[in-house]
């Protein structure tokens, strides 16, 4: 789905209006006073958080604008979570959607008119997403607020939402343009959705008084009244959720439940295997949803498998079409940018460099996917845009004859001070401990908690935790519990090549069928070679060749790639992929249990007929990053912690179905395949 941003013009009170529905943002008299009387005094906030039992308070809007009512609950809430004399709950989850989003310039003007709110909106400005179809999760206050920002219709994104057996949403802000106005958003599809996802109580307001909107919200369960309008409008609707039996599945033979009760606050243990980009950004994300972490990573040093390069390039793998892989990529690589980002700002420092990313069109099949990639019209310039000839060599500082994409927010980083930076923050944040020489050798359930095996050196070296998070990269093979799940280990070397003549000048990430990066202390990254089911990971020069060779090739055209040369120098590891190319992320399940459940899924029978799927309860799989574990890392890991913490989840269900770690057992069923 392409997003087309907002059309935005002004009238003559400065108030923004919509000019595809002729219809202002806010009121003209004041935005921000019409946003706390109609959303946060009606829906009952603050009262209801003082009162409010679970760690996480979540409120779903229907039309984001300008994001003034999601700043006014903010400041609100920050204000109150600092007073000693108020409640609050840990943190604040605000949901909401734009079909049409705002340019960041015009939003920006916007929000001007509000200086009280400038501490927010400026964080909501620096951070704003690009037009991407999708949920975009932005961060605040080291997770103690965080808003997911839907791009596309209504409709659609609330339909596409993961739900909880117990209801997702505390209060709704039924906002968006006048029914009379925007007749598609106000619809019987849009009150069944809220049914599914309200909790039991949930509260609503809207500014509409229009008793196409009061009847149709009844409909669903919902208790309405009227009560008095904002300004010198008259009416306006209010009521909260009472249907116990509502029904809310949505998930057959996927559904997935968390490990908290939804009135637990007391901190509760998790254990991580592994000790690379994966398990840095998950033990973070835990421990920001307030859990006790201990990282458990088998060598004297972290970051020391396929997360152990000096230098690796940062960005999305994007294709013609918003297929599955490349909507993961794309909002993947947003939130990673603003990760790591929020870690040099925070004050953990890793080497990097935002150069941006250029790949070249070195041959002419790359050449027509890079131009249907652009007449597509799906991705945003600001993610991605053309590079002529001219522009490359400029880019680059190199004498470059291609054509290309370029991607201006890539660049380099180096992934051991970057984990060592995650780790770093998340200790400083939270309770993270980091156990080094800490191979697991054996785990087992006991009860309700899970057991690892650690070496003697550790004086209790069992440690028992409520759930563990299996983050080890290559190493996965070594747990009976992921057999099922068919990792691949591909081999890849990565040269470290002296800067030399013209690539002292290099300014910016080549990619091609390889890809070098601008030097670092003196060397180029330059990689890589793919070797499936070979984990050697001794040095080999045979390698260094094929890289060598690979770049003379694909840079035919330049007068300069024929001279590359190299030292010898650099290192090999092993990746772990799947046959898909997406990771797997989620619980760990019992395959022959699972068989057994779903033996007849081939009928294609009505989803009343499946039960949930019954997984290793407290155990969960994070692997199969491949060489893409930068850009989305991240992203997963705030899925994976949300998904333990029984949070509302970042992705639509296409693509948490996408990433299941059971996906492959459940198509060998349908398809009749047993093994």
């Amino acid at each position: 789905m392409t997003i087309q941003p907002a059309k935005i013009v002004y009238n003559s009170e400065g108030t923004p209006v919509a000019e595809d529905f002729d219809d202002v943002y806010f009121s003209n008299h004041n935005g921000l006073e019409e946003s706390r009387y109609v959303f946060i005094k009606n829906n009952q906030l603050p009262d209801v958080w003082t009162t409010h039992r679970q760690r996480n308070f979540v409120i779903a809007e229907t039309g984001f604008g300008t994001g003034l009512n999601f700043l006014a609950v903010w400041q609100l809430f920050d204000q109150l979570s600092q007073s000693p004399n108020d409640a609050t709950p840990e943190c604040l989850h605000f949901i909401s959607c734009e079909k049409f989003p705002i340019p960041k310039v015009d939003l920006i003007t916007a929000l001007n008119k509000w200086p009280e709110l400038n501490h927010y909106s400026a964080q909501l400005t620096k951070d704003y997403p690009d037009l991407v179809a999708g949920c975009h999760r932005l961060s605040f206050d080291s997770g103690k607020v965080i808003l997911d920002l839907w791009l596309g219709e209504a409709n659609e994104v609330f339909s596409s939402m993961h739900n909880l057996p117990q209801g997702l949403v505390d209060a709704w802000f039924l906002d968006g343009f006048a029914p009379s106005k925007n007749p598609q958003m106000w619809s019987s599809d849009l009150y069944q959705q809220m049914a599914r996802l309200s909790k039991q109580g949930a509260t609503f307001a809207t500014f509409t008084a229009a008793g196409i909107v009061k009847r149709g919200i009844a409909e669903q369960g919902f208790e309405v009244k009227k009560a008095k309008g904002y300004g010198r409008k008259r009416d306006m609707l209010v009521g909260h959720f009472n249907l116990p039996d509502v029904n809310r599945r949505t998930a057959r033979y996927f559904q997935r439940h968390g490990m908290r009760t939804t009135t637990a606050k007391q901190k509760q243990t998790i254990g991580v295997i592994g000790g690379g980009i994966a398990a840095a950004n998950i033990a973070l994300s835990l421990v920001q949803k307030g859990f006790n972490v201990t990282l458990m990573c088998k060598d004297s040093k972290v970051a020391q498998g396929a997360s152990g390069n000096p230098q690796g390039g940062f960005y999305p793998q994007l294709n013609a079409e918003a297929n599955i892989a490349s909507r993961i990529q794309a909002i993947s690589f947003g939130f990673a940018c603003r990760r790591y980002k929020q870690l040099l700002e925070q004050g953990y420092p890793y080497a990097h460099q935002w150069c941006g990313v250029l790949q070249l069109g070195f041959n002419p099949s790359v050449v027509k996917r890079q131009q249907n990639l652009l007449h597509n019209n799906i991705w945003p310039e600001s993610l991605v845009g053309y590079s002529d000839p001219v522009t490359s060599t400029r880019i680059s500082g190199l004498d470059l004859p291609y054509e290309g994409l370029f991607i201006p927010q890539g660049g380099w980083l180096n992934p051991p001070d970057l984990v060592d930076a995650m780790i770093r923050c998340a200790q400083e944040q939270g309770n993270c401990e980091l156990l080094l020489d800490a191979e697991v050798t054996g785990l087992s359930k006991s009860g309700e908690h899970w057991r690892v095996e650690l070496p003697d050196k550790y004086a209790s070296h069992t440690k028992q935790f409520d759930a563990l998070v299996i983050a080890t990269g290559s190493d996965i093979s070594q747990f009976s519990y992921c057999n099922a799940i068919p990792f691949q280990m591909v081999r890849g070397q990565v040269e470290a090549i002296p800067t030399q003549t013209p690539l002292d000048k290099l300014q910016t990430v080549l990619c091609h069928k390889g890809y070098m990066t601008p030097a670092m202390n003196g060397f180029h990254a330059l990689g890589s070679t793919y070797v499936k089911q070979d984990t050697n990971q001794e040095y080999r020069s045979i390698e260094q060749s094929t890289n060598l060779q690979m770049h003379r090739k694909a840079l035919a055209k330049t007068s300069w790639a024929e001279d590359l040369y190299g030292q010898e120098t650099g290192r090999a590891a092993i990746r772990c992929s799947l046959p898909d190319h997406i990771p797997a992320v989620g619980a760990a399940f019992d395959a022959d249990e699972q068989s057994q459940q779903f033996k007849d899924l081939y009928k294609a029978l009505p989803i009343e007929h499946y039960a949930d799927a019954q997984d290793l309860e407290g155990l969960y799989v994070f692997a199969g990053l491949g060489s893409r574990g930068l850009t989305t890392a991240p992203l997963l890991s705030e899925l994976l912690a949300s998904q333990i913490n029984n949070e509302p989840l970042p992705m639509a269900k296409q693509l948490l179905d996408a990433l299941n770690p059971n996906r492959f057992l459940i198509k060998n069923l349908i398809r009749r395949i047993y093994t």
